[in-house]
Formats: structure tokens, sequence, C-alpha cells
């Protein structure tokens, strides 16, 4: 299977998602899930979105301008997922 950038953001976006899940399923009661849990949620996406948004531009810029260190950069984030 060929390594992508796409399919490794793809990866760390189901970790995400997985642990948003857990996080949610933390709080006790349908009332402490509406309030403080969502404010958890969406506080936490946020800047995970931010966060992957400046790491995916870093590499498309390496991509572009330095494709050895890109390439480096792909197999390490495709150990670590």
């Amino acid at each position: 299977m060929k390594t992508t950038l796409i399919s490794i953001l793809w990866k760390k976006e189901k970790v995400h998602w997985k642990r948003t899940g857990q996080v949610l399923g933390k709080f006790s009661g349908w009332l402490s899930k509406a309030t403080f849990g969502l404010i958890v949620v969406v506080l936490v996406t946020l800047f995970h979105y931010a966060f992957a948004l400046m790491h995916t531009l870093y590499e498309i810029l390496l991509f572009i301008f330095a494709r050895d260190a890109f390439k480096a950069n792909l197999q390490k984030m495709a150990l670590k997922v």
C-alpha cells in the first residue's frame, strides 16, 4: 500500500474522533454531556483543525520546495499513526 499524506491525515482524523467520543463518554448524565461535554468537544475540535491546517500547509510547502524532507516526514508520520 502506498503511503500518502491524505491517508495519514485520514487516519489521524479517525483517531481524533475516537478520542473525542471517549472524552464525551466520561461526562456522566445527559445535562453535563449537553453542556460541558459539547463545549469541550467544540473547543478541542477547533484547536485540532487549526493545528491540522497549519501542519498540512507546512507539508505542502515541503512537498513543493524540499521533496526529500517531505518524504522523510511522511515516513515518520506513517510510523507514528
